[in-house]
């Protein structure tokens, strides 16, 4: 017999930091324990460095800040092995290997992150257990949420599922619930009170049914965007499109590598060589840009002072020096960021996020007609936290929209997280693409292309046809199923394969149209029904959607009996 889950478990995943926190899920303060000490931190905080270090067998000596620690100081050996930043591999159209960013040559397959990403979550997972074990709690108690970017596919939801049950998380979907970043954080915001970061009258409410508003969740890596609309009982509607892109801060310190220190030294070949020598102390000197770019604001002309390590310094040869004291004035020891090179850096990344925000309140004004009220936008995030970004968009937005910041934005996912394992309050999802399988009809001359007529058993037979579920831009009601029935074509089939089709058009008519691309296959056991006639064999297959994840149950037409039916998704092309 299941036990009653009594705790919520979040695990917030980010590029640059992870945490977790709990909460008792029939409290109805819903107090929130966030763990806030680890090991080797520079600071109490909700996340710990999602970084690794392994030996050179890949086994973990040390995770978190202490794998940073251990590294820089050279205590684990020459062997060791440092990563970080894998998070950002798992999706297969991302940059292969370590960013700039993390000064590293070598590349990341999706396999070797996703084992990254497995041994990290052992770790983070274990703690959390140790933790509500300690309050009386089993593991069978406990119902876990994983957060993932809004702009992630189901090839790549799938693989950060598989990769927490390695770690023993439950395989149960009812008790490890995956969530998207910003929709969780939309959560937080609301029950945290947050307000406009400018008095401008009356004060923008997100909980007033009708209010509208877009969450930009701006991380390490990516930064993801949708829009909801409150409505009655606390609950959300999405009215956007989810939009996102490679824009997180982690490409801001990759710009600081690439137009900082490679002018300054000379070469790339400088950085590498310095990489070569004294990897950590090159780590540690990008480590200090990051920290002083989160103090960076656009309202001051500050230049960034960043000390030059010994151990770097005893890298450069002469000629480094001149290059380096050349471009600075004669200043060797530093290295000296102008404040407009600082703007430069962000301005890496910035007008990628704004317009991304101009795309998103189009659609929200589309989709209001004539409701009155601004649009609010709801900025969470790590790098939601740089003065420099809030600035910008708050600049950007002067009388379109208003912008609210809620407290402690880098954990608004998290704490956000724990709400909703307690209570997902989410009640429609816009449908991102038109999903449908590959299916068999009987052919219609003069309609289907003659490429697609074969022999079937009694009739012409057209293939490739696009049975359609569900729509790009439906409102889909969370746990909405749809079901189609279908009978296999021929007589020795023990087991029905379908193609699943995402598109983005509305009404595709062949998978094979251009905007169609498969995305998985679905297979469904007929071996208990091959005793029976051909036609009465049908399946009901039903997909459901509305959730984080695409569902799948099969169901005999003859005898009502529920078959074995998988879904497995592949990574696009």
């Amino acid at each position: 017999m299941k036990k009653k889950q009594k705790v919520a478990a979040a695990i917030d995943f980010g590029t640059h930091g992870t945490g977790y926190a709990w909460a008792l899920i029939d409290d109805e303060k819903r107090l929130i324990h966030p763990q806030m000490r680890w090991k080797d931190q520079p600071a109490p905080a909700a996340k710990n460095l999602t970084a690794l270090l392994l030996d050179d067998e890949g086994g973990v000596l040390a995770w978190g800040y202490e794998a940073r620690r251990r590294f820089n100081s050279r205590s684990a050996g020459p062997d060791a092995r440092y990563r970080k930043s894998f998070k950002m591999s798992l999706a297969p159209n991302a940059t292969e290997g370590a960013t700039a960013a993390e000064l590293s040559s070598e590349s990341l397959s999706v396999e070797e992150a996703k084992r990254l990403v497995t041994l990290y979550l052992k770790q983070i997972s274990g703690m959390a257990i140790e933790e509500i074990a300690g309050s009386g709690f089993t593991d069978d108690e406990i119902r876990w949420c994983l957060t993932v970017p809004a702009i992630w596919g189901d090839y790549e939801k799938q693989l950060m599922r598989e990769a927490a049950v390695a770690t023993g998380l439950p395989d149960d979907p009812k008790r490890l619930l995956l969530a998207y970043e910003p929709e969780v954080a939309a959560h937080h915001a609301r029950v945290s009170g947050a307000r406009t970061a400018q008095f401008t009258g009356k004060r923008a409410s997100l909980m007033s049914p009708g209010s509208r508003f877009l969450v930009a969740d701006c991380g390490g890596g990516t930064v993801d965007i949708t829009a909801y609309r409150a409505v009655s009982g606390n609950q959300l509607e999405e009215i956007g499109r989810e939009c996102g892109g490679k824009f997180g801060s982690e490409y801001v310190n990759q710009a600081f590598v690439e137009k900082v220190l490679v002018p300054r030294f000379g070469s790339y070949d400088v950085i590498e060589r310095i990489n070569d020598q004294q990897p950590a102390a090159l780590l540690g000197l990008v480590e200090k840009w990051e920290e002083a770019k989160l103090h960076f604001s656009a309202e001051y002309d500050e230049e960034i002072i960043i000390p030059i390590p010994v151990s770097v310094d005893r890298c450069l040869d002469e000629e480094t020096r001149k290059s380096l004291a050349d471009a600075q004035d004669g200043i060797s020891e530093e290295i000296v960021v102008t404040a407009k090179e600082a703007q430069s850096l962000f301005e890496e990344v910035v007008p990628g996020i704004l317009s991304l925000v101009d795309k998103q309140l189009d659609e929200m004004r589309v989709q209001r007609r004539n409701a009155p009220g601004k649009e609010l936008v709801v900025l969470v995030g790590g790098f939601g936290n740089s003065p420099y970004l809030r600035h910008r968009l708050q600049q950007h937005l002067e009388g379109r929209a208003e912008l609210i910041v809620p407290p402690d934005p880098q954990a608004a996912v998290l704490f956000g997280a724990v709400h909703y394992a307690c209570s997902p309050q989410i009640r429609a999802r816009r449908a991102r693409l038109t999903y449908g399988i590959s299916v068999t009809t009987r052919f219609r001359p003069g309609i289907d292309p003659e490429e697609y007529r074969y022999e079937g058993p009694d009739y012409l037979m057209c293939k490739n046809r696009f049975s359609v579920f569900v729509s790009v831009g439906e409102s889909v009601p969370v746990g909405k199923w749809v079901t189609r029935t279908h009978v296999p074509i021929w007589p020795d089939q023990e087991t029905l394969t379908l193609g699943v089709y995402a598109s983005s058009n509305a009404y595709p008519q062949y998978v094979t149209d251009k905007g169609s691309r498969k995305i998985g296959s679905l297979g469904v056991d007929l071996s208990s029904v091959m005793h029976l006639p051909l036609h009465r064999r049908g399946v009901r297959v039903s997909l459901q959607f509305g959730e984080t994840e695409i569902q799948v149950t099969a169901v005999l037409k003859e005898s009502g009996e529920t078959v074995e039916a998988s879904l497995a998704f592949e990574p696009l092309a």
